[in-house]
């Protein structure tokens, strides 16, 4: 099996031209995911599939997303729930990887061998003296490799 690339950003609070120019500059993706807070329509952030933020208008993403790939499932929210029960809640969800945005604040977090916890920042509204992030995982039968990426490379 050949590996997998996943794009993945959060926090773009309306800004379209970075979510189109990142989806151009990593063109050759098997996935990208938007983790909320887009305020922007479907239409407006292919080929990203988003989950619902608390800025997104109601209803038009699901509040989250379970992601089946040949190396282990990927979990997709916003992240109220993991910033306000923690770790074992990313746990409940028998995902190896747990991705979650709403902090604007990058990290990943190795619980054990088989669940990670990431976060890829925000694009345009960055809370942790970043210019800006996003994330790149790449997966294959080794595990998870996490590289966090600026907006402005």
């Amino acid at each position: 099996m050949k590996p997998l690339k996943i794009v993945v950003i959060s926090d773009t609070h309306g800004d379209k031209g970075i979510i189109q120019k990142i989806a151009l500059q990593e063109y050759d993706a098997d996935y990208y995911f938007h983790l909320g807070d887009s305020e922007l329509f479907p239409s407006d952030i292919e080929p990203f599939v988003s989950v619902e933020g608390n800025r997104d208008y109601p209803g038009i993403y699901p509040k989250t997303r379970k992601i089946k790939t040949d190396y282990g499932s990927i979990f997709m929210e916003h992240g109220l729930k993991i910033t306000s029960i923690g770790p074992n809640y990313a746990y409940a969800q028998d995902c190896l990887i747990y991705l979650f945005g709403h902090t604007h604040c990058h990290m990943v977090s190795n619980l054990d061998k088989n669940h990670y916890i990431a976060n890829p920042g925000s694009l345009t509204r960055p809370r942790d003296g970043s210019s800006g992030t996003y994330l790149i995982i790449t997966l294959d039968e080794n595990g998870p490799q996490f590289n966090f990426k600026s907006a402005n490379s």
